[in-house]
């Protein structure tokens, strides 16, 4: 319970994006790179399955006794449970409608201490028959925005859905202006609450904390669950900020929106407002920033120089693309050294140097892009999703 609580916290203040039906078109009719601007749908379109799965049903079993899921990170990384445990990794993969899934280490499964006695061997079951399942996987689909189906070698498939928000109108993440009507002012990170699915957190310079939450009665709001925090080292000022919010979250009994701001009461009232909407134009001055791509590590820094047609990285790589869509399509300068660096072919769990004097666009090849709520660019690359933060804004969660 801890792992899932803990799970959706972390996907809650990342602001992982809820996928659409169909993967990232592809066109040899590209427009003008000069009007490259995300919609609001491209970070959707570039990583179209990730998110938190339920598992519905395997096969023709009915799934949800056993509490099955699915989480499939940014770009490259799942992990997954049922039954009494979970958190089991493993690399995917997808291209189109093909999807390939590689572990580095068996499932290890059977973790069921807390279990009773009577339902074990069912719940073992449940989390050994997801595992195998997913060792068979090749394809998926998208009937529709919230439902997601895997088919194994041998035909047999899994419904997933993805849960409705409950709150809809609460849900975001909201700016925090004031608590008990004094400014919250922060410096390197703005002090932001989240809501997503029964779950709330909040976070600013230091540690993240969350919890989850009910809605008892219209209006009314309780934190039902225990606020569990990061453990990093803080100074005390930011300490004491980290006091503050959650002191103020954890004792609101009421809520109520008043125009574009939502204000909590409780021992100490808190007002929050919805962030301005961040900037999705490409073009920019980039660095890499929070988590970065699956099996890289970094030989130096990671920048990007982005104009209406031209690209520059850290190493002096340079190429002109263009754009359709969240597509890119890249023609490295040919006469330039680090260009030639090669792009090694995937092999899962295999790590891959970049950054420094050698160049992300040559060695991992960028072909899509987009923009999460927090107003990072997320680059689609041979290597996952690539993280960063444009040059002046406030440092992301996990940056």
């Amino acid at each position: 319970m801890t792992r899932q609580l803990c799970l959706t916290i972390l996907l809650t203040v990342a602001g992982c994006a809820s996928p659409v039906n169909a993967p990232m078109p592809q066109s040899s009719a590209l427009p003008s790179a000069a009007s490259a601007e995300d919609d609001g749908t491209y970070l959707q379109r570039i990583d179209p399955l990730g998110g938190q799965w339920r598992v519905e049903r395997l096969g023709r079993q009915d799934f949800t006794r056993f509490n099955g899921w699915i989480n499939f990170s940014g770009g490259g990384f799942l992990n997954h449970g049922a039954g009494c445990s979970g958190g089991y990794p493993a690399f995917y993969r997808i291209e189109e409608n093909h999807i390939s899934i590689t572990r580095l280490e068996k499932a290890q499964v059977g973790k069921c201490a807390s279990t009773s006695t009577a339902t074990r061997p069912l719940a073992i079951e449940s989390e050994r028959r997801l595992a195998s399942f997913l060792d068979e996987v090749v394809s998926w689909s998208r009937p529709d925005e919230r439902t997601l189906l895997l088919t194994g070698s041998g035909g047999e498939s899994a419904l997933l859905t993805q849960p409705i928000e409950p709150h809809p109108e609460i849900a975001g993440r909201w700016l925090i202006e004031s608590i008990d009507g004094k400014a919250v002012v922060t410096e390197e990170r703005p002090p932001m609450l989240s809501i997503s699915m029964n779950s709330i957190g909040v976070y600013a310079d230091c540690n993240s904390m969350g919890g989850t939450f009910s809605v008892p009665a219209p209006g009314r709001i309780k934190v039902t669950g225990p606020f569990v925090s990061t453990l990093i080292g803080c100074s005390a000022e930011d300490a004491a900020e980290d006091a503050l919010m959650t002191a103020a979250i954890t004792s609101a009994t009421a809520f109520h929106l008043q125009g574009d701001k939502l204000i909590f009461s409780g021992s100490k009232d808190m007002v929050v407002r919805r962030p301005a909407p961040p900037d999705r134009r490409l073009t920019g001055e980039y660095a890499a920033c929070g988590d970065t791509l699956l099996g890289a590590y970094h030989e130096g820094p990671i920048t990007l120089l982005i104009d209406s047609h031209n690209m520059a990285d850290n190493a002096g790589c340079s190429a002109s693309y263009s754009t359709n869509g969240p597509h890119i399509s890249l023609v490295l300068e040919k006469n330039r050294p680090t260009c030639a660096s090669p792009a090694p072919p995937f092999l899962p769990g295999q790590p891959v140097a970049i950054g420094g004097a050698i160049s992300p666009l040559a060695t991992v090849r960028p072909d899509g892009f987009g923009f999460d709520e927090q107003g990072r660019l997320i680059l689609r690359t041979m290597r996952g999703l690539l993280k960063m933060c444009r040059k002046g804004s406030p440092l992301p969660l996990g940056g």
